[in-house]
């Protein structure tokens, strides 16, 4: 009996390591696209965004303002992120988890095209049986 509830807990939590990675893989797909309903969808309604050199967004509302003049910006090449997922760790209770990596995307500047990389880490809650970023936060590797 013990081996088999180690052995359902183990698969649990890869399963909901998987169900994460699965949310990171479409959040990059829907910046890609600019789809800000589906980029937003990914949050809990009180999530809390923190990004580099901006003020601290909380709620899908204000979230959603700063993904839109995101998405308005001419100069970032949305459609050249491939993000990269290195970590994803889920709690033993199984309703706390986190993402971290790396994305990689394009700016045009006066200059030309300048290749940009930031650091994240996503925290993860499982809100009603369904994974939801509570606090995104990254940072940039260039100086803005």
């Amino acid at each position: 009996m013990i081996i088999t509830a180690c052995q359902s807990k183990t698969k649990t939590a890869s399963n909901d390591a998987d169900a994460i990675r699965n949310i990171e893989d479409q959040w990059v797909a829907a910046n890609k696209v600019k789809d800000i309903n589906k980029a937003v969808s990914f949050f809990a309604s009180d999530a809390v965004v923190m990004e580099p050199n901006k003020p601290i967004y909380v709620g899908i509302e204000a979230i959603k303002k700063s993904w839109e003049l995101w998405f308005s910006d001419t100069t970032f090449l949305h459609n050249t992120i491939p993000g990269t997922t290195d970590n994803i760790e889920v709690s033993a209770s199984g309703d706390l988890g986190y993402a971290r990596g790396t994305n990689h995307y394009s700016i045009k500047t006066p200059n030309g095209t300048v290749e940009y990389v930031d650091n994240f880490v996503d925290l993860y809650k499982k809100i009603g049986g369904e994974w939801k970023c509570i606090e995104s936060i990254w940072n940039t590797r260039k100086p803005m």
